[in-house]
């Protein structure tokens, strides 16, 4: 699944992603995927506090579900 986002820029940064895109033959879009994803896989690596955040979200979602699917709330 994929989800578009709208990003407001810098004029110096979207200068600077344009030309490195330019250069590497891709997209602007696809460039700053990229850099989106190398960016969150360096900070999951890290141990950021928002990861673990999210995973214990996910973990408590599925804790709930599970419960409900045998009869009982938590």
């Amino acid at each position: 699944m994929t989800k578009k986002v709208q990003v407001t820029l810098p004029d110096r940064i979207a200068t600077e992603l344009e030309a490195w895109a330019e250069y590497d033959g891709r997209p602007l879009a696809n460039l700053c995927a990229y850099l989106l994803e190398r960016a969150i896989s360096d900070s999951k690596e890290k141990g950021a506090d928002w990861f673990q955040d999210l995973k214990a979200r996910e973990q408590r979602i599925k804790e709930k579900g599970q419960g409900k699917a045998e009869g009982r709330s938590l």
